[in-house]
């Protein structure tokens, strides 16, 4: 409390106080203007209050009305921060962040699957084309040639395959490179905000107010928004506890650090990607990590397991089917020289199995690529079924029928066996009326339909059955009962009734003129032409067929029941199946009851036996032993092109997820700025007006110490 001042001189302390804060001011002022555009910056301001007015006291009473002003003083300098809008700004960076980085790895991955000159649709289209072309060729002087540009194409494929493959393979390869060098960055920045908390702290219990070491801080946690997402609490002793997903990252003067990304194991067996705390001993593998949330770690974790990873699943995937869908025709026909066929394609390192990066073309000698299957029609042993000058009508009830050479006398019922493979099925056949082979065309239409590998078919010029084999033919039960016998590219049709050589018309491989084949295998050396063109038309068929993807054929050792989840391990090295993969089960001879399709529902994997599991719901009781295949439900082409869609679809997310997070976190930062930031106009008037204020209380001083001057003179104290 202060006298009642005598003179002036209370008068020159008085503006002293106001020379010492506008001079603060002043310095408050100039920094803010120096600090500008220095990132993470707040403004500051000079809080400036009145000093407690003077009053009077017991020797020397204030009756003076009003109040005399004792100067002014300098309560704080005030940092203008809104914590508020910095938890909305960095969880708008952080996602900016989360879709930048997966934009920039993605456009890499949509230029090597749209490459218009080397990309795998258009290597698939021209070797679409080449098979085509070889359908016609074969049997002509171009046959080699044909042949030739089929395996050029062919070669041009994997060669795609492998270059896609490789691209997958080298991005996640730079995300894993790029997540490490985050990771130490992002440690680096832990190890700071720690070192500030305990500088901030230390200057919050002494009563300082710590304004830049928190502008220092919160930018550095601004700046650890952008890796991943991060959330604070203010603690009382003014250290900040950041955390990820309540999982703490700096907690007072402790900073935890994170591991460098390592690939653990998924349920399904598939590589995961993930970050932990570094720790001693290391997570474990299958440990799920830390929830990173959104930024560049959570971005490129998302890249790994969600996009490059499922896409990678995906390539081989298609390879796989590929491989599998050709070679099981290119397998099941003769070359040019009317040896066995070989499988179109191979693995490159045979030791492992077919994928989008191992997988060449297995046949380098163009004569050696197969076209032609076996067929009676190239033979001898089927003779013309028709009596002398008599031409077959094909829709006359084979019974009695004169034109026939051995027409039945009556009914004739028994059973057709066709081998293939070392694997038999049977067709029962019924020639009496309304049997299912009471006229040749009857005949013809059941035992295709029944999807045997073989069909069968009139020569009406040559007047005679032909029986081919025929890979397109085979419905998914047939691929069951064949499933553990390897392709063969021959046949054999025994008839029940021709057993020790009956007269021709009491069966009905002798009343079709076919009684030389009962029992003889029809191969290379007796059913081949080069000319024929059926393994060329029907890998033709092929690109508009419906395939499974990825391949697969097994059967369930348990039984299933309606309504109730089963889980079945795949073969060996099948690890492509993912949920929502839809199943065909229990297959059918023509699609019939109880085949029906499931959804996976669950995948899981057991890293010791490295086998997959899947789970699925039927609608139908199933008993033990029912086969389990990929439903046939698109085309290798199809599939393809949904993939390349969704790289499409995700590419395009991310750049709109970029545009509209990057607007949404300017837009923030602006508002921010806008109460926080400083603004060099603004602080050039404050300089102004303080410099004004300083220059004013100078001169009230001078004025002041002229008076006292002229005081002491006349007093002639200075005589």
């Amino acid at each position: 409390m202060s006298f009642f001042p005598q003179g002036t001189f209370a008068g020159i302390a008085l503006e002293g106080s106001a020379l010492n804060a506008f001079q603060l001011a002043e310095n408050v002022t100039s920094q803010d203007i120096a600090d500008v555009n220095t990132p993470g910056a707040s403004r500051q301001q000079v809080d400036l209050v009145e000093a407690p007015p003077i009053s009077g006291s017991p020797f020397y009473a204030a009756h003076i009305k009003g109040t005399i002003g004792d100067g002014v003083l300098v309560e704080q300098i005030q940092r203008i921060h809104d914590n508020s809008y910095d938890a909305i700004y960095r969880s708008a960076f952080s996602s900016q962040n989360f879709y930048q980085i997966e934009q920039n790895q993605l456009n890499a991955v949509q230029a090597a699957f749209g490459d218009p000159n080397a990309g795998i649709s258009v290597r698939f289209s021209a070797f679409q084309s080449a098979i085509t072309q070889l359908t016609t060729a074969v049997g002509t002087g171009n046959d080699v040639a044909a042949r030739s540009n089929v395996l050029t194409q062919a070669q041009a494929l994997t060669a795609a395959l492998n270059n896609a493959a490789n691209v997958v393979n080298q991005q996640k390869a730079q995300v894993i490179q790029q997540a490490d060098t985050i990771v130490s960055t992002v440690n680096g920045i832990l190890d700071q905000i720690a070192a500030l908390n305990g500088q901030i702290r230390a200057a919050t219990a002494a009563g300082d107010s710590p304004n830049q070491f928190e502008d220092e801080r919160d930018h550095l946690i601004d700046q650890l928004s952008q890796y991943l997402s991060t959330q604070t609490s203010v603690q009382p002793d003014g250290s900040t506890l950041v955390s990820v997903n309540g999982q703490a990252l700096v907690n007072d003067t402790v900073a935890y650090h994170l591991a460098p990304p390592t690939i653990g194991v998924g349920s399904n067996g598939a590589p995961v990607f993930k970050i932990d705390f570094a720790t001693t001993p290391p997570a474990a593998p299958n440990a799920p990590g830390i929830p990173l949330g959104s930024g560049q770690l959570a971005g490129l974790q998302d890249l790994y397991n969600n996009k490059l990873s499922v896409y990678g699943r995906q390539l081989d995937a298609f390879a796989q089917s590929l491989a599998y869908e050709f070679n099981r025709i290119t397998e099941d026909g003769y070359d040019q020289n009317g040896q066995p066929g070989g499988p179109l394609f191979v693995p490159i390192v045979s030791s492992f199995p077919i994928s989008a990066s191992n997988i060449k073309v297995g046949i380098t000698d163009a004569p050696q690529l197969p076209a032609a299957l076996a067929s009676t029609a190239a033979g001898t042993l089927v003779q013309p079924l028709n009596s002398a000058n008599n031409t077959v009508d094909t829709s006359v009830p084979l019974t009695n029928y004169a034109a026939l050479a051995n027409p039945p006398t009556a009914a004739l019922t028994g059973t057709l066996s066709i081998t293939i493979g070392g694997a038999t099925q049977v067709f029962a056949y019924n020639t009496g009326a309304g049997g299912n082979a009471d006229t040749i065309n009857d005949f013809i239409a059941n035992f295709n339909a029944a999807h045997l590998g073989v069909t069968a078919s009139f020569d009406a010029t040559g007047q005679k059955i032909v029986f081919q084999r025929d890979p397109g033919n085979e419905d998914l039960s047939f691929r069951a009962v064949h499933a553990a016998q390897p392709s063969d590219p021959t046949f054999t049709i025994t008839d029940s009734n021709g057993v020790g050589g009956p007269p021709p018309n009491t069966y009905l491989l002798g009343v079709l003129g076919a009684a030389a084949i009962q029992g003889v295998t029809q191969n290379g050396s007796n059913a081949f032409a080069a000319g024929n063109n059926g393994v060329a038309t029907q890998l033709s068929n092929l690109f508009a067929s419906n395939v499974g993807v990825p391949p697969l054929q097994t059967t369930s050792p348990t039984a299933a029941t309606a309504g109730t989840p089963i889980t079945i391990a795949l073969p060996a090295g099948v690890t492509n199946v993912a949920v929502g993969t839809v199943l065909t089960i229990d297959a059918q001879p023509g699609g019939g009851l109880p085949q029906e399709n499931v959804t996976v529902t669950a995948v899981a994997f057991n890293p010791t036996t490295g086998v997959e599991s899947v789970t699925f719901t039927p609608a139908q009781n199933h008993a033990a032993g029912f086969s389990v295949t990929t439903a046939q439900t698109q085309t290798l082409g199809q599939y393809y092109g949904q993939l390349v869609t969704q790289v499409g679809l995700d590419g395009q997310t991310a750049i709109q997820g970029t545009q509209t997070q990057t607007a949404l976190a300017q837009h923030i930062d602006q508002v921010r700025q806008s109460i926080d930031g400083i603004n060099i106009d603004e602080e050039t008037q404050n300089l102004i007006k303080y410099q004004n204020a300083y220059q004013a209380a100078a001169r009230t001083i001078n004025v002041l110490d002229s008076l006292l001057r002229t005081v002491i003179n006349n007093l002639g104290v200075g005589a």
